[in-house]
């Protein structure tokens, strides 16, 4: 346990990405939910299309293809990413705190077409035990309590988002790439990559863009700006991006499931560690998130 923690914290402090293997998710788990991904992103744009969101449940749902930039997060102007994402939130909704009128604008029910509900419920369940795992260490890193965390993740608003990277048939336009440069906002993201699934890549400290191998047997894990922000900047939460296939590289198609571990929409997320503890005034989890949905609304 000691010699891991040292690790993610050195990890973390240096580029906020490492990859974890013996994670204790059934092959079968992760296999079942690429395969009723393909599944679904093989309909026709018109049967995708009818399990749009609501306007206000953006983070549920089928978004189109090049419907959205992820740049725009960080205030980059560029054509729309090359990507289709279906989106699923909590799947336990029972409890009554989940139904109150402040947890309604982080939970809502999930509309999912027959192929994805059952895979996805168990891929997130199997999520749901990593993240808060992950989360122990990360206090242990941080030289707190295992427990730390606990009671601000488990009444969580987590996301799952399987991506899908159709095959580029078509030349980009000037700039636009497969997904944007961006940074994620909750406290951890892991990232399953289907074979083949070549191309995320991570900005370093020398401003430098390095490649993450695609290894269907690790999960990719990077931290978010809550988890930075809770740090108090000891640790990165650092751009990263979906390059296009080089040049007159095959062109093929890219499969991806992030699970986006968000804190309880009530949890506090004050500096608890780093260097400069009061460059971040103290927020609530929900409020940092809206902040954030309204920073690239322009309202």
């Amino acid at each position: 346990m000691a010699a891991t923690a040292s690790a993610i914290d050195a990890a973390n402090c240096a580029v906020g990405f490492f990859a974890i293997a013996g994670h204790g998710v059934p092959a079968a788990a992760i296999e079942a939910a690429f395969a009723a991904s393909a599944q679904f992103f093989a309909r026709t744009p018109d049967e995708k299309a009818s399990f749009a969101p609501a306007l206000d449940a953006r983070h549920h749902g089928y978004h189109r293809p090049a419907g959205s930039g992820l740049a725009a997060k960080e205030g980059v102007e560029q054509p729309p990413d090359l990507r289709e994402y279906f989106m699923a939130g909590r799947f336990d909704l029972d409890d009554p705190f989940f139904h109150t009128a402040e947890a309604r604008m982080f939970h809502r029910p999930n509309r999912l077409p027959p192929e994805l509900a059952a895979p996805l419920a168990a891929y997130y369940a199997h999520m749901e035990r990593l993240g808060a795992e992950l989360m122990r260490l990360f206090a242990s890193a941080l030289a707190l309590p295992p427990d730390w965390f606990a009671d601000k993740i488990d009444r969580h608003f987590s996301i799952l988002s399987t991506i899908h990277y159709p095959a580029q048939t078509a030349p980009p336009l000037p700039g636009q790439v497969r997904a944007g440069a961006h940074t994620d906002y909750g406290a951890l993201t892991i990232l399953a990559q289907a074979p083949g699934g070549d191309g995320l890549q991570v900005k370093i400290r020398d401003g430098a863009w390095i490649d993450v191998p695609c290894r269907p047997e690790l999960f990719v894990v990077n931290i978010g700006d809550m988890m930075e922000r809770w740090t108090g900047g000891r640790w990165v939460s650092n751009l990263h991006r979906v390059a296009n296939p080089p040049p007159g590289a095959p062109q093929r198609a890219r499969q991806s499931i992030a699970y986006f571990l968000h804190p309880n929409h009530d949890a506090l997320v004050a500096p608890v560690a780093g260097d400069a503890q009061e460059a971040a005034v103290p927020i609530r989890a929900g409020a940092y998130m809206l902040e954030k949905e309204r920073a690239i609304d322009g309202v």
